[in-house]
């Protein structure tokens, strides 16, 4: 009588339990009933005078006329004295919501997107790629109002290239923004903050 093999097969496991679904949440965003103009009328055809400037006059402000820009920035109501370098590619959301100290430096493509305010120190530094940002919305409502909240730079700060402000932050006197950092906390006075989300690395200290 022939020899039979006996093949072995492995357990089949149970079938998994069915989860429950999660409830869905109470309500979902609606676009549709959000403000698509937050602003009033005239606040538009001011803006678009300035980006109309920004992009013609702003830009023949060279090098020997770069103390122009605080001059054109001053009829749109910016608070600054002359004594301030900004960059041509650099771009102000809102003139009239920027102040500004002496011998301020904002360097090229840099974004100041100043909804809320932004008020800049003396002797602060700004670099190449900053972006500033004091504009958000509300997630927790369906219809995600914009909220404007002020930024606020102290003297003698430096910026790192490509560094991220976030809305409503204040960076004290004397800090150092690392490059690329994303700043959405207060950062106290004369402290060295990196990283994304930024955290302290030390305090600065200036040699004598």
């Amino acid at each position: 009588m022939a020899e039979t093999n006996s093949i072995s097969h492995p357990p089949i496991d149970p079938p998994a339990p069915m989860r429950a679904p999660e409830p869905a949440p109470a309500s979902m965003p609606d676009l549709e009933r959000s403000v698509r103009y937050p602003y009033a009328p005239s606040t538009y055809f001011v803006r678009a005078a300035w980006m109309l400037v920004h992009a013609t006059i702003w830009k023949l402000c060279g090098r020997p006329a770069h103390l122009l820009r605080p001059l054109i920035l001053r009829l749109f109501g910016a608070r600054m004295p002359t004594q301030v370098y900004i960059a041509g590619s650099a771009w102000v959301e809102i003139p009239w919501s920027l102040e500004c100290g002496e011998l301020v430096t904002i360097g090229a493509r840099t974004i100041l997107y100043n909804l809320g305010g932004l008020s800049i120190g003396e002797q602060t530094i700004l670099s190449q790629d900053v972006y500033v940002c004091g504009g958000t919305h509300d997630y927790t409502d369906p219809t995600y109002p914009l909220l404007r909240k002020k930024i606020t730079i102290g003297k003698g700060v430096w910026i790192a290239a490509g560094a991220f402000i976030g809305p409503g932050v204040t960076i004290g006197d004397g800090a150092v923004v690392g490059a690329r950092a994303v700043v959405m906390r207060d950062v106290e006075p004369w402290t060295i903050v990196a990283g994304n989300p930024a955290r302290v690395i030390k305090r600065r200290e200036l040699k004598a």
